[in-house]
């Protein structure tokens, strides 16, 4: 099978609800970022099941615009982080909300990876007191901070392309603050608590959706809203379930009879915003050390079972890898399907051939599986790519599994091209793929390997002693 040791869970800051969506086989399903924390919900267990919201979503675009421009005029925001002795001036004039403020003089300096706030905390916007624990919530104030969230998505162009797919990259990037926010978990610290420490390298690009503007929206042109009574750490979960939830209707649109998802009935608040994170660096998977990566943070320290950390690597389902973020380069699907919230993060794996790429833009330190089956199309679906920690959950490098993938040394390695037997991924691509193995409707048949492994790497491979270029897997 390819789910490999299943440990019992350790901490309670990890997801205690996921919402599994049936894919190629019991461990390959998507389990979705879900509600976390031990905080019971006390009002959620009224009726409250019959309150609905109703909001105007171009007047929650308005609010969220004007929102950003009274963040840039920065005067009555800044001066109150300094008057409450949250920060100083010489910390707060780096940000490029208070650069501009006559306290600050004309010193200005970017954010990113090079902020001296230690949490987001200090960074968003609000009028009043910004509340670190959330004391309680209706089901309408849950119902109000999704539909805030998801205006700014609908806000965005929907057009996608093989190079520019605004909805794909903010919803990626809303998706992936909850996860690095509670994959952070160690031995009862950490985990969700909307803490994300942007001196790490690995949470490069996060700061653009949290409150400098991906693609010109982030959270924070909402958050102000709902910072009196929603903590920023259950805020960044609400985000990520808004976000899944929107791109899932996607696939509904495209196919009624898909499951919906419903992350409502099960959240619990009651997270606490963390005002440093500095413990935090370092302790997200490297993707190049491969499944031993995926066993330290996920089933080591979260304590996850295989079969979730598999499953919780679905958040690359949404968005794609910018080299001007984490030095690696495509989607991990194409174009449009990394709009959607499906499965086709799993199907891709599994029903397309990927060979190794090696130096990914000239970084040795960064290597990366791309399409090379000839369904491949870079112009019209995108740059297609997978990284050793999602190859890993299903190939190793050599047929009895003891090897991980790794790209940077799989072609000394004969690791040349991965691709299952198409009967073993059948259901799968058949009914996920539009009928596509490695590009092709037209599938050999069991007896024709080599002609499959002509689809999968190349034409040039279409000889049975051309196995050599294969990479190993577990089954």
């Amino acid at each position: 099978t390819c789910s490999r040791k299943r440990q019992s869970n350790k901490g309670n800051l990890i997801p205690h609800s996921f919402t599994m969506l049936r894919v190629l086989s019991s461990c390959f399903a998507v389990l979705a970022l879900g509600s976390s924390e031990s905080v019971e919900p006390t009002e959620c267990k009224t009726n409250l099941f019959q309150r609905k919201i109703q909001r105007d979503v171009e007047g929650e675009s308005k609010l969220g615009m004007h929102s950003r421009v009274q963040r840039r005029s920065c005067n009555s925001w800044c001066a109150n982080k300094v008057s409450s002795g949250a920060k100083t001036w010489d910390q707060i004039c780096n940000w490029n909300a208070c650069s501009t403020c006559e306290d600050c003089g004309t010193t200005t300096t970017t954010t990113g990876t090079t902020t001296s706030w230690q949490s987001p905390y200090f960074a968003m916007t609000c009028d009043g007191t910004q509340i670190q624990t959330t004391e309680s919530m209706t089901f309408s104030q849950y119902d109000a901070a999704v539909a805030s969230v998801q205006s700014l998505y609908n806000s965005l162009s929907s057009t996608c392309n093989a190079t520019y797919c605004p909805q794909a990259d903010w919803a990626g990037c809303v998706l992936r603050i909850a996860g690095h926010d509670f994959m952070d978990y160690m031995e009862g610290e950490g985990g969700s608590d909307g803490c994300i420490d942007f001196h790490d390298a690995d949470n490069a690009g996060l700061a653009e959706c949290i409150h400098e503007g991906e693609h010109g929206y982030s959270l924070d042109d909402v958050y102000s809203e709902y910072c009196t009574t929603i903590s920023l750490a259950d805020f960044f979960v609400i985000a990520a379930e808004a976000v899944m939830n929107v791109t899932r209707q996607h696939v509904l649109d495209d196919d009624s009879t898909r499951s919906t998802i419903d992350f409502r009935s099960n959240f619990k608040w009651g997270r606490t915003t963390a005002l440093n994170c500095e413990f935090a660096e370092g302790r997200l998977p490297n993707p190049e050390n491969s499944c031993s990566a995926v066993e330290a943070t996920f089933v080591d320290a979260m304590g996850l079972s295989w079969a979730q950390a598999a499953a919780l690597s679905a958040v690359h389902t949404l968005g794609r890898a910018k080299i001007e973020n984490s030095g690696y380069n495509g989607w991990w699907s194409d174009a449009v399907n990394s709009r959607k919230f499906n499965n086709d993060y799993f199907v891709s794996i599994l029903a397309k051939g990927w060979g190794p790429e090696t130096s990914v833009n000239g970084n040795s330190a960064k290597n990366q599986w791309m399409r090379i089956d000839i369904g491949a199309d870079e112009a019209n679906l995108g740059k297609e790519m997978m990284l050793n920690t999602d190859m890993c959950l299903y190939f190793t490098m050599d047929t009895a599994g003891d090897v991980q993938m790794d790209a940077a040394t799989a072609v000394e390695n004969e690791c040349n091209c991965t691709w299952p037997s198409p009967v073993f991924v059948e259901d799968g691509y058949k009914n996920y793929n539009n009928g596509e193995f490695c590009g092709s409707t037209d599938v050999p048949g069991s007896s024709d390997f080599p002609a499959q492994r002509a689809l999968c790497c190349g034409s040039q491979f279409d000889t049975t002693s051309d196995e050599w270029v294969d990479c190993g897997k577990v089954t």
